[in-house]
């Protein structure tokens, strides 16, 4: 905890220095953007062309559509049978909520590269994607990031989202647009400013954006195990949480952020990325992840400005591949998995899946999903307690559950009706 607790000091440093900073933003003087970053338009049609040349192994679905200009908003999944849902774990990869930091949308199309061209010829690329759905939304603000190029980086450095605040049909950059990674619903109220022309301005309530809702439906959809949410800068792995009710999972969280920042060098070359918490009063999408769904999310920020320059770009992505990839062996390490079911009809049930001593009332626990009743939990190696609870059935309890590292323990759940009747 005190670990924890000097880590929180420096987080809300870390804030009070960006909120002072963005107070005092003038006219930049970059006003060229460096090739490696697409123009929207130009990612979409990546996005396509990796579909047409890898037809089995990718998905693309429009998951919605932006708030103010209706621009697409794209979900990319990969698996050796993309067209189908199967059962397996899910991983969720996002960049672009903030319009001016952009690559993000590089390191997921990036991590689409690898998992396309190596399959085949990789084991370790065969046994990911064979036996995960690995997601991508590489840009879940696609009408903020294009007022980026229409200004070609010039002032402003745009944040938000479009949203015409005051309904006057005009775009104002002095009074308009959201704060999507402010629009979460977890202590939203409490989080972001209420001030419309503030660069963190949360909206007028939780999920009052069209970008945001479209993350929202996919998360409680696919019930992903885990995730990243690129941002820049920072050289940092954020996580939830660190100035709240304390997280039932928080050794696993850091445990989990920590390995993953020895992967990734910084760009010095002196050391790999440091570990902060999140702000659990800011309505951000990790902080939603975890205390609405379960999901260990994190945010990683990437490099040390917001538009790396262009002869960074590959390192940086490169360097955060690895941290990818951490998660990708992560997902089948320590833990526990199975399925829910109806003793007797053998269709699946949604269950919540609660490990004794790791649990509270302000976090919803993992859940297994509806269509295969499929769950999945990461624990750290030791013994558990876990009971299952379904809405009309009796509560089932596996006790001294051992969990070893490397192994994910499989559970078969057949749940029995409190009624005496089939579902």
């Amino acid at each position: 905890m005190m670990l924890l607790n000097r880590l929180n000091l420096f987080f809300v440093g870390m804030c009070l220095a960006t909120t002072l900073a963005t107070a005092q933003i003038t006219e930049h003087s970059q006003t060229n953007i460096p090739p490696s970053y697409l123009p929207l338009e130009e990612i979409y049609s990546q996005v396509f062309k990796y579909k047409a040349k890898y037809p089995e192994l990718v998905h693309i679905e429009e998951i919605g559509i932006s708030t103010t200009r209706k621009l697409p908003i794209y979900a990319v999944k990969i698996s050796d049978n993309a067209a189908d849902s199967e059962d397996e774990p899910k991983i969720l990869f996002m960049g672009i909520h903030h319009a001016r930091e952009p690559i993000g949308a590089n390191i997921c199309m990036a991590l689409v590269n690898e998992l396309c061209s190596k399959y085949n010829k990789s084991e370790r690329i065969n046994n990911w994607v064979n036996s995960l759905e690995v997601w991508f939304v590489p840009v879940v603000n696609p009408e903020g990031y294009s007022f980026i190029f229409e200004k070609n980086l010039s002032f402003p450095w745009w944040r938000k989202n479009l949203r015409d605040n005051d309904g006057d049909g005009k775009f104002d950059p002095l009074i308009d647009g959201v704060d999507l990674n402010r629009n979460y619903d977890f202590n939203w109220a409490e989080g972001g400013e209420g001030i419309s022309g503030s660069w963190f301005f949360r909206g007028t309530k939780p999920f009052s954006e069209n970008e945001t809702r479209a993350i929202q439906k996919l998360a409680i959809r696919e019930n992903f195990v885990i995730g990243i949410s690129y941002h820049s800068y920072g050289e940092s792995i954020l996580f939830p949480w660190g100035n709240y009710n304390r997280a039932p999972d928080i050794d696993l969280i850091v445990n989990i952020a920590s390995r993953m920042a020895l992967q990734i060098e910084r760009e010095s070359g002196f050391g790999s990325y440091s570990i902060l918490p999140l702000n659990a009063r800011a309505g951000q999408s990790s902080v939603w992840m975890y205390g609405a769904l379960g999901i260990l999310d994190y945010i990683v920020e990437v490099g040390t400005e917001y538009f790396p320059a262009e002869k960074k770009i590959s390192s940086i992505v490169n360097q955060n591949i690895q941290g990818a990839y951490y998660l990708f062996d992560r997902i089948f390490s320590s833990g526990i998995n199975g399925h829910a079911f109806d003793l007797y009809s053998k269709k699946p049930v949604v269950a919540d899946i609660l490990v004794r001593g790791y649990t509270a009332s302000y976090v919803r626990p993992r859940r297994s999903d509806s269509r295969f009743g499929t769950f999945q939990k990461l624990l750290l190696p030791g013994k558990y307690a876990i009971e299952i609870v379904a809405e009309g059935y009796y509560p089932q309890l596996f006790e001294d559950i051992e969990v070893r590292e490397g192994e994910s323990v499989y559970l078969r759940v057949a749940l029995v009706r409190k009624d005496g009747y089939t579902n």
